[in-house]
């Protein structure tokens, strides 16, 4: 691990275990103890920028996982209301594979779907009588979930901020 001495300002390669253990690093050139969390000043701008970026690329995966649904759910209502067959049934597929690795994996949240998302399939379908009926029922349940748990949110979040008095 590169660490920085101040005094000769050069960058020296320490062992892992010597930077996380309890020994002082000294510099090899001067001599002079160096601190453990020590960077180089022109590369620290670099590094910050660089873990500034890999944040942002995090906070946008996060921000899809929490629109997928929604996004998927317009998709194949449009491709029902549009009578683009393919797109429907490509929409629900997708939706309902993510919907099934996560919940194999442990990490759905939405488990009452596993009740309402066949419930809402077998409404639709008894209402249009089709096949592409029960895939709007799959996406409109999708919808429904995510606006209401939109408005859930958005009433926490205004409640915590006039308690806080933000």
């Amino acid at each position: 691990m590169l660490r920085y001495c101040p005094v000769c300002k050069q960058d020296h390669d320490f062992d892992p275990l010597m930077v996380s253990g309890k020994e002082d690093l000294i510099c090899p050139t001067c001599g002079n103890i160096i601190d453990k969390n020590s960077r180089n000043p022109e590369s620290k701008a670099a590094i910050e920028e660089t873990e500034e970026k890999i944040g942002r690329v995090y906070a946008a995966l996060l921000h899809m996982g929490y629109i997928f649904y929604m996004v998927m759910g317009v998709i194949g209502a449009t491709g029902f209301f549009l009578d683009v067959r393919m797109l429907l049934y490509v929409a629900t597929g997708i939706s309902l594979a993510v919907y099934v690795i996560q919940f194999l994996t442990g990490t759905v949240t939405f488990p009452s779907g596993v009740i309402l998302l066949p419930a809402g399939a077998v409404a639709c379908y008894f209402y249009f009588h089709t096949i592409e009926g029960a895939c709007l029922g799959i996406h409109l349940v999708f919808l429904i979930r995510h606006l209401i748990r939109d408005v859930i949110f958005r009433l926490v979040l205004t409640f915590i901020r006039a308690v806080s008095g933000d």
